[in-house]
């Protein structure tokens, strides 16, 4: 067990040198970084509630920059093409296909976390000046641990959307195929929850109920994002959300996380590469 840990650190770290040395955070931050400096200009045009729209802005642009990250570098990491002969040699012993998956998921979300805490210490920051720099009766609230909980939830969404990509990656050969095929699946989740409340209605009224309960079902294979995203909280001022609702929140996204994984591992060491 030990010296398959090993293997996988191996290859995380070479995902995480291999990122830093393209820049692919850097330019991110810089983006992002942009964009927040771009908060102190907008806020002024706002009439109220200038604390919810400076926290909306800087978690949109934190989700802006993951977003980036997965679909672009993410997927060129992952994406098995003909050209890439890293992949061959990655995948010959002793490196296990598993054990290449994990690696590349560890290192990815290590990078990815890396992101998230530069991108959230700036946010906070930006937060805090903001509210100083406006009355009290604009940003009267902001609370750290409900800012903590919803960059918790945006990292959640960005693993499962990792582990998810990596899947479609054994499945599906080169990265553009890969980029479509995640896109569209992150569209259907996106837009399923909204699809289903509308059918629901229509249900209500003596519509299809068959098919509300097909799209209920659906929610098995497309996940409700909406669950893990707690970014209302921050300037809210109220009473946080349940435990057992985050325990329930967090824990189905890392089930389906894990299952995602164990799917990816399954399909690589099937997989023929040649």
């Amino acid at each position: 067990m030990g010296s398959k840990l090993v293997r996988i650190a191996a290859v995380a770290r070479l995902v995480v040198l291999d990122g830093l040395r393209r820049h692919a955070l850097l330019g991110l931050v810089v983006l992002a970084v942009a964009a927040q400096l771009g908060a102190f200009f907008f806020f002024d045009f706002i009439p109220r509630d200038i604390g919810r729209a400076s926290a909306d802005f800087i978690l949109s642009i934190a989700w802006l920059a993951g977003f980036i990250f997965l679909f672009f570098h993410g997927v060129q990491v992952m994406a098995m093409d003909e050209e890439k002969k890293v992949v061959y040699a990655l995948l010959a012993r002793p490196i296990s296909r598993g054990e290449y998956v994990l690696g590349i998921f560890a290192g990815l979300a290590l990078l990815l976390l890396l992101l998230n805490l530069l991108l959230g210490s700036l946010g906070f920051g930006s937060l805090l000046l903001i509210k100083q720099m406006v009355s009290p009766i604009y940003f009267s609230h902001l609370s750290a641990a409900a800012y903590l909980l919803a960059w918790l939830g945006l990292y959640a969404l960005q693993l499962l959307l990792l582990a998810v990509i990596l899947l479609f990656s054994g499945l599906v050969r080169g990265s553009f195929p890969v980029l479509l095929v995640s896109l569209a699946y992150y569209a259907i989740c996106s837009g399923l929850p909204v699809v289903r409340e509308a059918v629901a209605q229509a249900a209500a009224g003596s519509g299809p109920a068959g098919l509300d309960r097909l799209l209920q079902g659906l929610t098995a294979l497309f996940p409700d994002f909406a669950r893990l995203d707690y970014k209302n909280l921050i300037t809210a001022g109220g009473p946080g959300p349940e435990l057992a609702s985050l325990a329930v929140n967090f824990g189905l996204a890392g089930a389906y996380i894990v299952l995602a994984l164990w799917l990816a591992a399954w399909v690589y060491q099937r997989r023929d590469l040649q």
